[in-house]
């Protein structure tokens, strides 16, 4: 389980959100071990969310209690989507509606899997890039491992 002292507070970065910023962290499966992703996303803020599309009709209640068993200190927020909706264009569509009232950096963490570093999938960190370039406000950070 992920306690508060695993959590490196020694990390840096170059990039300064305001107080009321916000480090997004979009997830594809909540399952899937990803905890050094989040520790390298709280790196840039303090406040971090975990964002996670899925099909409507999900259990929400099932997915939280998997997600908090393991990132108790970060929140996960869920979107729905539409059967046939894009995953990067809900969560696209969804950051630029959160941007209008906080200072956002979406953080898309696309490292291996046995390293933890990776929340999602490479073609799903390329689609979320395409679609955050059609919105110049979105600050976006990428996270890759060697």
């Amino acid at each position: 389980m992920t306690t508060a002292h695993r959590i490196r507070p020694t990390c840096t970065s170059d990039i300064a959100l305001s107080a009321r910023g916000v480090v997004i962290l979009p997830v594809d499966d909540v399952r899937a071990p990803c905890h050094e992703a989040v520790v390298r996303a709280r790196c840039f803020g303090r406040m971090v969310r975990a964002v996670h599309v899925c099909p409507r009709g999900t259990d929400h209640q099932d997915l939280r209690r998997m997600w908090h068993a393991e990132h108790p200190l970060v929140d996960l927020v869920i979107l729905d989507a539409e059967p046939g909706e894009s995953p990067a264009a809900v969560l696209a569509d969804w950051v630029a509606v959160m941007g209008s009232v906080d200072d956002l950096l979406v953080v898309l963490a696309d490292g291996s899997r046995e390293s933890g570093t990776r929340a999602i999938s490479v073609g799903l960190a390329v689609r979320l890039s395409r679609a955050f370039a059609a919105h110049p406000a979105t600050l976006v950070a990428h996270l890759h491992t060697a």
